[in-house]
């Protein structure tokens, strides 16, 4: 029994996100995860990749959309084509039928390194703001009052901490803009 075409696009869909795939068509995304729209001029990048939903919008032209309509945006071709075109050119092995078991795995397999890659990057930047927390409070807790910081009797307590926190705000910052970046 073939498959309808909703029922192919839904298996690309599922496949491919929009950062794949505006990377292999020679755009890549700032770290906002924004690029310069190629369907208008523009002088600063307006189109938003959405890595979660895998969709696309543009705020200079308000066009948007999913990776097939990309395709199709981009290269001036039909619905039919854009899936014919993403099959072939990322080797999924779309027929009538669905892709074949070995895009599907090789697929499902990447997407399950995305999603630890960025589970990884959650308990880290957990472990962190905890951190964070903890020498915030000794810092609080020890500050020196003016007369002994007059004295230069300054808690090593104090000092340990107030050494290490900038180090781990920096961390949980550049962990929260890789979360931002990964869509989560």
């Amino acid at each position: 029994m073939k498959t309808c075409r909703s029922d192919l696009a839904g298996a690309i869909r599922e496949t491919l996100t929009m950062g794949q795939v505006v990377r292999r068509y020679g755009f890549e995304p700032n770290r906002a995860g924004f690029i310069r729209c190629p369907f208008h001029r523009e002088r600063t990048a307006s189109l938003k990749i959405y890595p979660g939903g895998k969709g696309w919008h543009c705020f200079g032209c308000n066009r948007g959309g999913s990776v097939i309509d990309f395709v199709m945006e981009l290269y001036g071709i039909g619905f039919a084509q854009a899936v014919v075109r993403l099959s072939a050119d990322f080797g999924l092995g779309l027929t009538d039928h669905g892709p074949s078991p070995s895009a599907r795995a090789k697929a499902q397999e990447e997407r399950r390194r995305e999603l630890e890659q960025i589970e990884r990057l959650r308990a880290e930047y957990w472990d962190m703001a905890g951190v964070h927390l903890f020498l915030h409070e000794y810092v609080r807790r020890y500050a020196p009052t003016r007369e002994e910081w007059g004295r230069g009797d300054i808690d090593p307590v104090y000092a340990w901490a107030l050494q290490r926190l900038p180090r781990v705000e920096d961390r949980c910052e550049a962990l929260s803009r890789e979360l931002m970046e990964n869509g989560r």
